[in-house]
């Protein structure tokens, strides 16, 4: 992880009250994958329930294609019982049958609406992201695996329905986002990437939210409008809040502390743990971040870190 002290920053770039610092330098990993969002397009890779009953936290993968495909944490998977975000970033292995660690973001539906799952458009917001990878930081030591908190996340789409003022009739995140789309495009169409960058970071209100970063740049520039929108949609609901003295007041503030940020991490200590899949889970925990990396032999193939 030393390589990342070493990460070309780029310029930040606003829109309204969030700021990313754009990244690149990562090398591309020799691991050739799909994208688990062109493989269900193609059909290379089908998502089911378990078994006719269902079972809320878990996921039926068949991939039938040749390559391994990289899951990525937070893709939602609509249809089927009820629609399901994905815990954690998994590299699925080729011709494979694999049970997947999913949360519910539709909790007032359970009957079929079709046997197979699609990819969604939306993306799961960065909250949620980032309890279930301080929840892992438990469950993984405990050799629980990547269950989630099943409630906590129930709650949070509750509470992002109220606060948006956006009802459902079936508790689905994916209706929530679908009415404030217009209002999320006002973030995602003001910040674009300029080249081949492989990840970013954000911050809105001037405070840390995370960073991801992937080994190549056509993973990240498929990724970066859904990533940000797990971000702006919470950007819209922290607007008018009160400022926090620690904020970074400034972009050139927020690019600074950027840099902070990785050399902590490069600095810090990782624990590893077997996931679902190939590859290792790399996990950290710092004094102003923690977060996990997945990698597959000496290749990272996606980093995800979160402020505190």
């Amino acid at each position: 992880m030393t390589t990342l002290a070493d990460l070309e920053i780029g310029n930040p770039k606003t829109a309204l009250n969030l700021v990313t610092v754009h990244l690149s330098g990562n090398p591309a990993a020799g691991l050739e994958y799909l994208l688990v969002d062109d493989a269900l397009e193609s059909k290379k890779v089908i998502v089911e329930e378990v078994s006719e009953g269902g079972s809320v936290p878990e996921l039926r993968m068949t991939n039938f294609s040749n390559r391994v495909v990289l899951v990525v944490d937070g893709t939602e998977l609509v249809g089927a019982k009820q629609n399901r975000i994905v815990n954690a970033s998994f590299l699925i292995p080729p011709e494979s049958i694999t049970r997947i660690p999913v949360s519910c973001v539709e909790q007032g539906r359970w009957q079929y609406r079709g046997r197979e799952f699609g990819v969604s458009k939306h993306f799961s917001p960065h909250s949620i992201r980032r309890d279930n990878a301080e929840f892992h930081k438990t469950t993984l030591k405990q050799k629980r695996g990547y269950a989630s908190d099943q409630g906590r996340v129930w709650a949070t789409v509750a509470d992002m329905s109220h606060k948006m003022d956006a009802p459902t009739s079936t508790g689905a995140m994916y209706d929530v986002l679908e009415q404030k789309q217009s209002s999320i495009d006002g973030y995602t169409k003001g910040i674009a990437l300029d080249g081949p960058e492989t990840g970013a970071a954000f911050f809105f209100n001037g405070i840390f939210k995370g960073i991801e970063l992937f080994d190549r740049a056509a993973t990240f520039g498929k990724m970066f409008p859904k990533l940000l929108s797990g971000v702006a949609v919470e950007a819209m609901m922290a607007q008018g809040e009160r400022l926090s003295t620690r904020r970074a007041k400034t972009p050139e503030e927020a690019t600074l502390y950027v840099k902070r940020i990785l050399a902590e991490v490069s600095k810090s200590l990782f624990e590893k743990f077997d996931p679902v899949g190939v590859g290792e889970d790399w996990r950290y925990d710092a004094k102003r971040s923690f977060g996990k990396a997945l990698h597959y032999g000496a290749d990272l193939i996606h980093f995800s870190a979160f402020g505190k």
